[in-house]
């Protein structure tokens, strides 16, 4: 369904045509995070595009510095140099927090082939931080509990937390781009957002040997309402355009990687997509400080008004964010030791 904003300007050109090209547009937003209406309907138009085609772009000038960055992926280096034992004593429970093992995940969500090997990558998931005495962690509700913290590492704690705390706050300025994209007014999401939902995915892609058809992560798309990737040095993230081609993301330092998952897919009635992407064995150690960015835990995925006409039915369940969230997770990662430890 095309909508349509008033004195609506134009899919800027350069936008077109990496639309065309079928590669990753590179969008500046300094001007739409000083402010300027003019640039947060420019964006918007853009973004609207983007997201109803490829689903993929990156953002350059989004304010989070990139000392934090760099900071942020040497803690990450260090947490996955701890030894074996060291990491398994943090290994992941049954609130997906904490050490994932090698070959603890089989990515089985993707619509565009059934994945059966196991991902080549070690993982240590990080929730939002809670504490002992939230209403959550006592009542044990899945996926809220406590993080599992490194203590071997002393800065790690204190760094991941800055790096979670800064990316929330962009991923919270973004949203009156999306809602303006969706012909919605510029704070609609600010109350759905306003107790959000997230975490970092920390992970090792080393350099491997992989089987034919194996992956350091597989084919897939996200659960989230938004992710973002920084970039590091180290190519290895395709994603799937229109025409079922893998476009490779050229590691452009200070660039960071947006794209929507299957839950604003679903909110958006399936017009802004959640594209595939993969992660291919890389030519040396890469990591990833992936960020996941979501809504409050009560918000039901019922369509936008812009995104669904009088008379129609909405193509999906209508699902709040956490039963959605825990559905997607007991799907694709494996919790019980024994297999774990399978090869």
């Amino acid at each position: 369904m095309s909508v349509a904003f008033e004195s609506e300007p134009k899919v800027s050109d350069y936008v077109a045509q990496c639309l065309v090209e079928e590669r990753l547009p590179i969008i500046d937003i300094g001007d739409y995070l000083s402010g300027d209406p003019a640039a947060r309907e420019q964006f918007a138009t853009d973004l609207r595009a983007i997201q109803e085609d490829l689903g993929f772009y990156c953002i350059v000038n989004h304010g989070v510095d990139q000392d934090l960055i760099d900071r942020s992926f040497d803690q990450v280096a260090e947490l996955f140099a701890l030894s074996e034992e060291t990491k398994m004593a943090h290994k992941v429970d049954f609130h997906h927090q904490g050490f994932i093992p090698n070959k603890a995940t089989i990515l089985r969500w993707s619509k565009i082939a059934k994945n059966e090997k196991k991902d080549l990558n070690e993982a240590w998931a990080f929730m939002r931080e809670r504490t002992a005495d939230d209403p959550k962690v006592v009542a044990n509700i899945r996926h809220r509990g406590l993080n599992q913290w490194p203590h071997e590492l002393p800065e790690f704690r204190k760094t991941l937390l800055e790096y979670q705390e800064t990316m929330a706050d962009l991923a919270f300025s973004m949203l009156p781009a999306y809602a303006r994209a969706l012909d919605l007014p510029a704070d609609y999401f600010d109350a759905k957002f306003s107790n959000a939902e997230y975490y970092n995915r920390c992970a090792w892609y080393p350099k491997v040997d992989a089987e034919e058809g194996q992956f350091s992560l597989s084919p897939h798309s996200d659960h989230s309402s938004m992710t973002y990737l920084p970039l590091m040095d180290v190519p290895g993230l395709e994603v799937m355009s229109p025409s079922g081609k893998w476009i490779e993301v050229e590691p452009v330092r200070g660039a960071i990687v947006v794209n929507t998952g299957e839950f604003f897919n679903r909110w958006t009635n399936g017009r802004f997509i959640a594209t595939p992407h993969r992660v291919v064995p890389p030519k040396k150690t890469r990591y990833a400080l992936t960020f996941f960015y979501n809504c409050n835990d009560e918000t039901v995925a019922n369509p936008f008004p812009s995104c669904i006409g009088p008379d129609e039915e909405p193509k999906y369940e209508p699902m709040s964010f956490h039963e959605f969230f825990v559905t997607y997770m007991d799907g694709n990662y494996i919790y019980r030791t024994a297999e774990m430890d399978e090869d």
